[in-house]
């Protein structure tokens, strides 16, 4: 969604504007996986956990970025390139959602056998 504001300026200096806020857009993202993974794991797996998801961000980013530089020299145009980023970012959003709800059904499975144990006692 960032990379649409590329589409309407094209001076050098709106250029540097819309790559800052790009930077600062990504630079907090990225601090935000320490968060989640904090939450959503135990604290004995954090840290290889965090490893991990940081790993699979950077090469997920930097392959992406090569990939359609490939995807453009063999086609010519950027139309396929933004085909494949939009693939695989509804790839993304697709396991995300999966995520989402995976882990509301274990909350409300949580959630029933705490209930059971409270009426048993």
């Amino acid at each position: 969604m960032r990379c649409c504001f590329y589409l309407f300026f094209d001076s050098l200096s709106s250029l540097y504007v819309i790559s800052a806020m790009f930077g600062l857009f990504q630079g907090g993202i990225v601090p935000s996986y320490a968060i989640i993974v904090r939450e959503a794991m135990p604290a004995s797996q954090a840290a290889t956990r965090l490893g991990i998801v940081i790993f699979a961000s950077v090469f997920g980013m930097s392959f992406g970025g090569w990939v359609s530089g490939v995807i453009f020299d063999a086609t010519g145009s950027y139309a396929a390139a933004f085909t494949n980023g939009l693939a695989w970012n509804a790839l993304n959003i697709a396991i995300v959602v999966g995520l989402l709800v995976r882990a509301r059904g274990n909350s409300a499975k949580a959630e029933t056998g705490v209930a059971a144990t409270l009426r048993a006692n």
